[in-house]
């Protein structure tokens, strides 16, 4: 069987409930890697230990995304959630109890395969949700309770250290993993079951959906991650722009990196209202790659001799708000273009790469760290994003020759698309005499 939801409007109170989970998926996680890496900090390990806690968190959103991709399309996606966050509770309670680095590495692994099989559903969920009118303000709304668990995951984490330990800290993480698993059993729209419902193959052809087949959605991917790397090289060297370049104190340097994630939860907004007025698939592959530029600038800004370090503030703001408008085009675009049935693989595909590249970028900040100067990396690494930018511009342009709609985003959009299809595409994924045919969503 497989759970398709109604057509009759967006649930919104689904939406929400789905925002509140990605706030406490957020917290949890964030606050467990916070306590640990002060636990292994104050313990006397060095960056080695660190960064070895932080590639046992990535590996998994790497490696597993063909899997979790699989699962989210084929089971029930309830049962995924609370899956998941039974396995993080599970391995966010063992964490208190450990203080040996290898188990303490064995358990950040199991936590982020967790993660790794929240995502793609979640993702995949959300637009089930939604019509396409309000798909926008959902995706916004989710990322939005995302963010907000980011910024309260460390800043609870460290106000309970200093006051009851890391073992407060890593029960805090336990009981919000216990909470979402709780919350996502209320949420009555429901997708999967794919591997038994042969219209949803019918639908693709026969032939399943791969990232590779579509042009368009393979070229906004790729420069997105080939950015991603380039900027998560520079942020690794971010603490020493701001401490040594400028000699600022450990609180300037917080408020600076907290501005980035701020400049991301108005940018979801921002991005929401302009993505309401594109109609055409192409014209949010433009505003992807106009948001990685402006991603560039301002990391070519940084690396410009400025006056103050207060200019870093409106920098990392603006930084911010691209940055949402680069997640939100792309989650659009994946919900527009990608089958229902196939979008838990599609953002486990999307999701895997983005991931691989930011690993790829801490591994090249290393490296430039030991031949470049600070300043020269930023704006070496915002030239290089923009010289990305302007390689994807003519494959877009093909894609879009490729899907009818013209190089400027108008003109009809191809039958081919899933924009174009997704009326007969929801008759053919509902189950016969379900009554429910599947909605846009992200």
């Amino acid at each position: 069987m497989s759970f398709t939801p109604s057509l009759d409007g967006t649930r919104w109170s689904d939406v929400y409930t789905a925002a509140t989970c990605a706030f406490l998926a957020g917290t949890a996680m964030f606050t467990a890697d916070f306590a640990l890496t002060l636990r292994l900090q104050t313990a006397g390990f060095g960056g080695f230990a660190i960064a070895a806690l932080i590639i046992c968190a990535t590996l998994p959103l790497v490696l597993l995304a063909p899997l979790t991709g699989r699962m989210a399309d084929r089971f029930d996606s309830r049962a995924l959630m609370a899956f998941s966050g039974l396995v993080q509770t599970a391995a966010i309670v063992a964490m208190a109890f450990t203080d040996d680095l290898y188990a303490l590495c064995a358990l950040v692994i199991v936590n982020a395969a967790g993660t790794a099989v929240l995502q793609p559903v979640v993702s995949a969920l959300v637009p089930a949700m939604a019509r396409r009118e309000d798909l926008p303000h959902a995706v916004a709304m989710v990322q939005t309770g995302t963010l907000l668990g980011l910024a309260a995951g460390p800043a609870a984490a460290g106000f309970l250290i200093g006051a009851n330990g890391v073992g407060a800290a890593l029960m805090l993480a336990a009981g919000c993993a216990m909470v979402r698993v709780l919350l996502c059993c209320d949420i009555r729209t429901r997708r999967g079951g794919v591997r038994r419902d042969p219209h949803a193959h019918q639908a693709s052809g026969g032939t399943g959906w791969r990232l590779g087949g579509d042009r368009l959605l393979t070229a906004m991917v790729v420069g997105l991650s080939a950015v991603i790397a380039a900027m998560c090289a520079v942020n690794v060297l971010s603490v020493f722009l701001v401490r040594e370049v400028y000699g600022a104190t450990e609180g300037m340097y917080g408020l600076i990196k907290a501005c980035w994630t701020i400049g991301m939860v108005g940018g979801a907004w921002l991005a929401a209202a302009v993505i309401r007025r594109l109609e055409r698939d192409v014209q949010l592959a433009w505003m992807l790659m106009a948001c990685l530029a402006g991603v560039g600038l301002v990391c070519f800004g940084q690396g410009m001799p400025l006056f103050t370090v207060l200019l870093l503030v409106p920098l990392n703001l603006i930084g911010g708000i691209f940055n949402a408008g680069e997640n939100s085009a792309l989650g659009i675009a994946v919900a527009r273009r990608v089958p229902e049935a196939f979008r838990g693989r599609a953002n486990a595909a999307v999701g895997g790469r983005v991931n691989a590249a930011q690993l790829i970028g801490f591994l090249l900040g290393g490296a430039l760290s030991t031949f470049l100067d600070v300043q020269v990396a930023f704006a070496a690494v915002g030239l290089v994003s923009i010289a990305i930018v302007l390689a994807c511009l003519p494959v877009i342009r093909r894609a879009a020759r490729e899907d009818g709609a013209g190089e400027d985003g108008s003109g009809p959009v191809a039958a081919g698309t899933a924009s174009a299809r997704e009326p007969e595409l929801a008759a053919a994924l509902a189950p016969p005499g379900s009554g429910w045919p599947p909605r846009i969503a992200v």
